[in-house]
């Protein structure tokens, strides 16, 4: 029934581009031609396909052959693609070996009558090994937090100590927090903090029996399971295909003043509900105080190190506090390249 419709709706199409025409002019020979990489024909996974049509035809279809859109099951309503403007763009979800089809038709002018069709075909081999993250993140009402890349192996993720949630701050408890992931693939297996056993069945896993296989998925992480957000994690991947890597997220609390005075004056702390690294302290000063010139001293809430301008600024010291870049960063011990950096603003206030 597809099939007659769709032919019924070219032949309407026809028709209507040709009505102000009386004279029936016969279907052209089709020649079903195209051009495609032919280094592309291996895929990944939701890898495009591209392909363009250089031939003869009033319609072109691409069958791309997965489930639903089989040339060979044509008569039983499985359907191509039409393609537009003779470029054809198609991804693949699931790996394995597929016949793509295009098929060129061409009606008379007329009505669209006198259907001619040609038709092409290559196979297109598509592989399932991703690896790699296209998103990992938590939640944590009414924020998501979302990791960013360090290098090929490594994440960081950082959380406040505070998030504002209905006009207050809100103590954040990295401690038992759930981690989400985007992959590219489905069939791709996701462990945190597997056991070297397990690693090593891993490894083994095409020789392991579907019981172990199937007891080896059941710890796949969900979003059921909670973690220690204030530590390290190591983040297993296993592709479809096999092969296996593995990655360390590196969990990092954004560094804040536990106390800081200009010229002995306490700063009172703003967060800002919509960047988690800003941190605006305001300071009511005396009126005429010089505040490129000031005295700051502080504490700081655990291990960082105050920044101006790129240079460190130890408590105690008198230096110019209307400078335009101030930052607290902190440093992972495993990885120094590892870091969380608070953005500080300093607002003074004159009395």
């Amino acid at each position: 029934m597809k099939k007659i419709i769709s032919f019924a709706l070219m032949a309407c199409a026809l028709f209507l581009n040709t009505a102000c025409s009386d004279e029936n002019v016969e279907s052209r020979t089709p020649v079903a031609s195209i051009q495609y990489d032919t280094n592309k024909t291996t895929l990944k996974v939701n890898e495009s396909l591209v392909i363009d049509f250089t031939g003869v035809a009033d319609l072109v279809a691409i069958y791309p052959g997965d489930d639903g859109h089989r040339y060979e099951k044509r008569d039983e309503m499985e359907t191509g693609i039409a393609v537009n403007k003779n470029h054809f763009t198609y991804s693949y979800k699931a790996p394995g070996t597929y016949h793509v089809v295009c098929v060129a038709s061409t009606f008379d002018t007329y009505m669209g009558g006198n259907l001619k069709q040609a038709t092409c075909s290559f196979d297109v081999t598509v592989v399932d090994d991703e690896t790699e993250f296209k998103d990992l993140y938590t939640t944590i009402t009414p924020n998501t937090f979302y990791a960013n890349k360090l290098g090929d192996d490594a994440w960081v993720l950082n959380l406040p100590t505070k998030q504002v949630y209905n006009g207050k701050d809100i103590k954040v408890n990295p401690k038992n927090q759930r981690i989400y992931y985007d992959m590219p693939s489905d069939s791709t297996l996701v462990f945190v903090d597997m056991s070297d056993a397990d690693y090593q069945l891993l490894q083994n896993y095409s020789a392991l029996s579907s019981a172990e296989q199937k007891a080896l998925k059941n710890k796949v992480t969900t979003n059921k399971v909670r973690y220690n957000l204030s530590q390290d994690h190591v983040i297993t991947v296993r592709s479809y295909a096999g092969t296996i890597k593995q990655y360390t997220l590196y969990c990092l609390i954004y560094p804040e003043f536990k106390t800081v005075t200009v010229n002995g004056v306490k700063g009172v702390l703003t967060r800002d509900a919509f960047n988690q690294d800003h941190q605006i302290y305001t300071f009511t000063l005396p009126a005429g105080t010089d505040v490129a010139n000031a005295k700051i001293e502080y504490t700081l809430d655990g291990t960082g190190t105050f920044m101006i301008d790129g240079t460190e600024v130890v408590s105690g010291t008198t230096t110019n506090l209307a400078a335009d870049k101030l930052s607290i960063e902190r440093s992972s011990d495993a990885n120094a390249q590892a870091k969380a950096v608070s953005n500080v603003e300093f607002v003074f206030k004159f009395q």
